[in-house]
């Protein structure tokens, strides 16, 4: 089996972003060194590769990109979640100067299917681009073990009765999609109290929007 499949009988072709000329061209010159592997476009702009896709994308066996900034509202975030819902054929693998438990969820949410570390050796690289171009996910050990202590805490968190009860009402409230109004007319609370109460919550338990919540829904009794 070769290293870089393809659905077609030609090699592995993928488009490469990266703001950064001096890493971009680094990569491609190692990519396109690689059999079965072909770098079909560099782009330092998503405009330009998003107008890639829009022409070829049914051509494109894989993206590598480094989406940045990758935050609650960062158009890298942004980025993943674009190309993902008009082509969610074509998987994403991410390459990143930041990696840490936080950045590499968003962007496995967001659509990602691999993250990897500007610091990674090119072998894991290459290994990752062979993954993900078959289908698979690809997270390295030292990520995947972030992953799963954050999850932990995170877990261990929403258990802690550390939350009061008004707290834990506005959660539960959050988790059945009321807004911030409604949970004040249901309480009979202002509606700026519900807001303090739900920031309080939040900072508690670790977690920044509505999204990260919803994500551990399952670990708060909504009954």
């Amino acid at each position: 089996m070769p290293p870089f499949p393809s659905p077609r009988d030609s090699p592995c072709r993928l488009l490469l972003l990266d703001p950064h000329p001096l890493l971009r061209h680094g990569v491609q010159e190692l990519l396109a060194r690689q059999t079965g592997l072909q770098v079909d476009g560099s782009y330092g702009r998503s405009g330009d590769l998003l107008q890639r896709l829009q022409q070829q994308a049914a051509a494109i066996d894989l993206l590598l990109v480094d989406a940045l900034p990758i935050g609650d509202s960062g158009e890298g975030l942004e980025l993943l979640r674009h190309v993902s819902r008009h082509w969610p054929a074509v998987p994403i693998l991410v390459l990143s100067a930041h990696c840490n438990a936080g950045v590499v969820s968003l962007a496995l949410q967001a659509g990602a299917r691999g993250f990897l570390s500007k610091a990674c050796a090119p072998q894991m690289l290459l290994r990752a681009v062979s993954v993900v171009a078959r289908g698979g996910r690809f997270v390295p050990p030292e990520l995947r073990a972030q992953l799963n202590q954050s999850r932990r805490q995170r877990q261990q968190s929403m258990r802690s009765p550390r939350l009061s009860t008004r707290e834990r009402a506005v959660l539960q409230w959050v988790l059945r999609g009321c807004s911030t109004g409604e949970m004040a007319r249901r309480s009979g609370r202002a509606a700026s109290t519900i807001s303090t109460q739900k920031r309080a919550a939040y900072r508690k338990l670790g977690i920044r929007n509505d999204g990260e919540l919803f994500r551990f829904r399952h670990l708060i009794d909504a009954d």
